[in-house]
Parts: C-alpha cells; structure tokens; sequence
C-alpha cells in the first residue's frame, strides 16, 4: 500500500467513521427516547433503559454502516474532488477505478469486521436484550410472543402460545391429522426437551382422540412427543429472520424444507447476508461514480447530492426488489443479488464515463 493509497482511504475512513458515529448517536437518542414510555412497567427504570441501550448500540452501528460508507465516501472524495486533488492524481496516472481502490483497500477490512460483528455479536445480544427486557417488564422469565407460534410436523400441527428463556414451550396445542380428517387432538400445558432421548416432555396433556361414532378423553402427567425440534428451532421461531445467523438460517431451512413448507424467505435473507459485503462495495463505487469530472459541467454539491439520491434508490431497490422477487416467483439468490448486479453495472459505467 503506496502514500497516496493511505491518503486516499484515510479520507474516506475518517469521513465513514465520522458520518456512522453521527447517525449512531442520533438514533441512540431517538430510540432511547422512544423507550422512556416503558418506565414503570414491571421493573424498568431508567438504568435498566440505558442498558438496554448499550446493548442495542452494537446492531444499530451495524444497520447505518452501508449508510455511513455511501454518505461518508460522497463527502470524502468530494471534498478531495473540490481540492482538485482526484484532478492531481489523475494527472500523475492513476485511474478513477485506481482512486476507488485505493479508499476500498483500508475500508475493506472494516466492512468484514462490521459483517463479522453483524453475524456474531449482534444476534446474540438482540436476544438477550429481548429476553431481558420480558424477564424485567413480566418479572418473570417468559418470551411473550403476540400471536403464538405455528409448525408443521408431518400429518400434525402445533402451536405454543408462549416460548420460555430456557428453551422450553408452555400453552402447547398440538392437531393430528389423517389426511384431511383431524384424528387427534392434544393440550399440554408446558413441554421442556429431553437431550437424552431428542423428545419432547409434555406436562398435563388432556387428549382428546376422534373416532368412528365416539370422542375419547385421555389425561396424563407428562407425555414423550417425539417431534423434529430442538430449543434452538424454537428460539428462532420466536425471533425476526432478519436477526438470525447464517447458520441458524441454513438449520432452520433445512428444517423447513425437511417438513415440506416453503422457506423461500428465509432463503432470501440468507442469500442477502452473503451480498451485503459486495452491497457495501457497490455503496463506496456509487458514492465515487458522481464526483469525478469537470466542475465547470456540474458543480460539486449537486454532484453529492446526485450521489446520495444514487444510494437512496440503491437502498430501496435492495429493500423493495428482494420481495418482489418472492411475489413473481424468481429464484431467492437472483431476488437477493439483482439489485446489487445492476447498480454495480451503472456504478462501473458512470466511473467510465469520459465526463
């Protein structure tokens, strides 16, 4: 890495370090804010609101960063572009492509790390943060889930209306079915995982068995249900796909697609995961594609200005295409890479561009 390389990317890393400490701080104190109408509930307080902060601040760095790396590379190379600096440096034969290169060669690095730390640390404190949060405003250690949990196991459905932090289910309704006709019917009050045997231990199951002529009754202490869950399935049922990890999405389609039920989302949210890098990249190459050239032709704040409006509708393609995707039936990988492909097709090409 040559002087003008570390010139160049330490521009635009301060600059996207900058900008995400901004919008890190603003959302902080919007969203610390909007949490101030909890106190009071259960035992929430104001310490226990700057906690819960603290431990969202990690997945808030990381929702703005591709927002602070297009925001912080329009500012920085248009202040260099402004300078006549991008002019200098092309004088002297490096390439706009060679310029992009070299800010990508120091701000790589910390897109893996912001991906890492997105994979990581993130999810695991969304959950504990939530988990927290139930534990202080029920006091108690229960996972409220507003409208229950549904699942398909073979010939049978199942729903559970709570989920508990230590991976157990209460509130359990299972429907089993023969064909179209419901044979069976099973009411447990709560059901904890036996490791040992992989079953499921149902307390206070009332049965209720439908046959020819006649309805049969049944109630037993505890019941073994033999089903294709573990409580690291059903953790991730009661948690937003956008906060799983990669492996736990791969588990969780693999369980999905096992059971015959459409995991076509999931595998949208998969395949994203491993786009954002390459998203991020796009970012930086939109942010560079509009400020190189004369300013006598277009002056240099509109040229920001044309650079943010770029990411915005990047930003939006990649949210509002990726479903669409679903709707009309395209391959997931093709919904979650799409967007990506063309902007960093009309990125290459403005930076090509002769003006």
């Amino acid at each position: 890495m040559g002087i003008l390389d570390r010139y160049v990317g330490k521009n635009v890393l301060v600059s996207i370090l900058v900008v995400g400490f901004f919008l890190t701080v603003l959302t902080a104190i919007i969203t610390f804010i909007d949490q101030t109408r909890y106190l009071g509930r259960g035992s929430i307080d104001f310490i226990f609101l700057v906690q819960h902060l603290g431990l969202q601040l990690p997945g808030i760095i990381v929702m703005f960063f591709p927002i602070a790396v297009l925001l912080g590379g329009v500012v920085a190379l248009g202040n260099l572009a402004r300078s006549s600096e991008l002019t200098i440096l092309q004088s002297v034969g490096i390439s706009r492509a060679g310029i992009v290169f070299s800010a990508l060669k120091i701000v790589f690095p910390l897109i893996i790390i912001i991906v890492i730390i997105g994979e990581t640390a993130v999810p695991a404190l969304n959950r504990y943060a939530e988990n927290r949060y139930n534990q202080y405003a029920n006091e108690g250690n229960i996972a409220i889930t507003y409208d229950g949990l549904w699942l398909r196991e073979g010939d049978s459905f199942i729903a559970a209306r709570y989920i508990m932090t230590d991976g157990s289910i209460s509130g359990v309704v299972r429907y089993d079915f023969d064909g179209q006709h419901l044979k069976r019917i099973a009411h447990a009050k709560s059901g904890a995982y036996d490791a040992v045997s992989g079953t499921w231990v149902m307390r206070d199951v009332i049965t209720t068995t439908l046959e020819e002529g006649r309805v049969r009754h049944l109630t037993q202490e505890s019941e073994a249900w033999n089903l294709n869950l573990n409580p690291e399935r059903v953790e991730i049922l009661g948690v937003n796909y956008y906060n799983l990890t990669i492996p736990g999405l791969m588990d969780y389609i693999t369980y999905l697609e096992s059971n015959n039920q459409d995991a076509a989302s999931y595998r949208l949210q998969l395949y994203s995961k491993f786009v954002m890098p390459f998203t991020m990249v796009v970012m930086l190459l939109l942010a560079a594609s509009t400020v190189f050239g004369p300013l006598r032709s277009m002056n240099m704040g509109t040229r920001i200005l044309m650079g943010i409006a770029l990411g915005f509708f990047f930003y939006v393609a990649n949210q509002v295409g990726a479903p669409f995707a679903l709707v009309y039936g395209l391959p997931p990988s093709l919904g979650a890479s799409l967007p990506t492909l063309a902007f960093f097709g009309l990125a290459l090409w403005l930076l090509n561009r002769k003006t």
